[in-house]
């Protein structure tokens, strides 16, 4: 009575010792954890907007046209990485005057690039990868030159200010090592029109003038790819 009293404990105990083996067993083949992807280089196209810039004299326009540009992505942990974004745009632009003393001008290429560092933090891994990203930098304006009426040129000058971007999307992988990233962003250059140092026996300030003079975007579809 006794031997048989511990020959079913002890298949209970090697029975509750297998239990949780097996269990384990079946979650290591029904899921596996995606693959660590340390780097993420997407090169990416797609069309590119900007508002319009009132003047006194008149208003700025641009017409959206197709950009490219490629982004590497360095992760620094399970949902978020370090982004380096640059972006290349060429819109065609017209200045629409309301003054009498200044003439419209007929359309002309305004060559657009944008270099920014940054962040992206996906909500989820998976498959199915949505995400927000945003950056800082610099924005570059090139305009070609402008011919007037009575065969008068200007020539304007290239311009760089600081920018700023935010952005958001999804990331849909196709195996681990291939996706495609559906990105929407607003690109946001910053004019500093000027500023002014008070000093006085209270302490000293800084004030400096800024605005947004012309918001941009683009909508895209890039190939990510992760080495």
């Amino acid at each position: 009575m006794t031997r048989r009293r511990g020959s079913k404990i002890l298949a209970f105990l090697l029975a509750c010792a297998a239990g949780p083996a097996g269990a384990q067993s079946y979650t290591r083949q029904g899921y596996q954890e995606p693959s660590p992807r340390t780097i993420e280089v997407t090169p990416w196209g797609g069309l590119f907007w900007s508002s319009g810039v009132n003047t006194s004299a008149g208003t700025l326009t641009f017409d959206p046209g197709p950009d490219a540009g490629v982004a590497l992505g360095i992760q620094v942990d399970g949902k978020s990485q370090v982004e380096v974004l640059y972006l290349f745009a060429r819109p065609r632009a017209r200045f629409d005057s309301t003054s009498i003393f200044y003439a419209s001008s007929p359309p002309f290429g305004v060559t657009t690039q944008y270099l920014q560092v940054g962040g992206l933090t996906t909500f989820s891994q998976g498959k199915l990868e949505p995400f927000i990203s945003g950056g800082l930098g610099l924005a570059w304006f090139s305009p070609s030159d402008v011919q007037l009426e009575g065969a008068v040129t200007i020539q304007p000058q290239d311009t760089w200010i600081f920018a700023f971007n935010l952005g958001g999307g999804v990331k849909w992988w196709i195996s681990e090592a291939i996706g495609l990233r559906f990105q929407a962003r607003f690109l946001m250059p910053v004019f500093f029109d000027s500023g002014t140092f008070i000093s006085g026996p209270n302490g000293a300030s800084l004030r400096v003038n800024s605005g947004i003079p012309i918001v941009q975007g683009d909508l895209t579809l890039g190939l990510a790819i992760s080495p």
